[in-house]
Formats: structure tokens, sequence, C-alpha cells
């Protein structure tokens, strides 16, 4: 019953990834993980970006975290 669904969240998806891939203005020269996910609240990101922060860390990397910030005031972003 939700498989026409699939076909039309498919191509959703190919056409985000093909943006990304060939019109993405921004390239980086340090790896970049991204740790997020639909659901706003309560499922672990946070401890999750804390684990993998200490986790570099110990193997002599010099990580930095970016937080959006979810219900934030201001416009600009925050660096922790």
């Amino acid at each position: 019953m939700l498989l026409p669904f699939s076909f039309v969240y498919r191509v959703i998806i190919s056409l985000r990834r093909f943006y990304y891939k060939h019109f993405s203005a921004v390239k980086f020269p340090v790896p970049i993980i991204v740790v997020g996910n639909i659901t706003v609240g309560g499922t672990g990101k946070t401890p999750l970006v804390i684990c993998l922060a200490e986790i570099l860390k110990k193997q002599g990397y010099k990580p930095g975290v970016i937080s959006r910030g979810y219900g934030r005031k201001c416009k600009s972003g925050s660096i922790i």
C-alpha cells in the first residue's frame, strides 16, 4: 500500500544526492562527520558526539564540534 510513496521518496532522495554531489559549493580540506537525523531529540546524538570526540582525541586528532542548536535565539551558529 505504501509502495508508491517509496518510489516518490527514492526520486526525491536521488535528486537531493545529485544536487549535493554536483552543485555543492563548499569543499573542506578536513574530514567532516555529521551526526543528525530527522528526530529532534532523545535519540542519543549528543552522547555519540562526545564519544566520537573522545575517541578521536585519543587517536591524536583535534576534533571540533559545531552545533547548530535546536531552538536557539541567535541567528549565528555556536562553536563548542
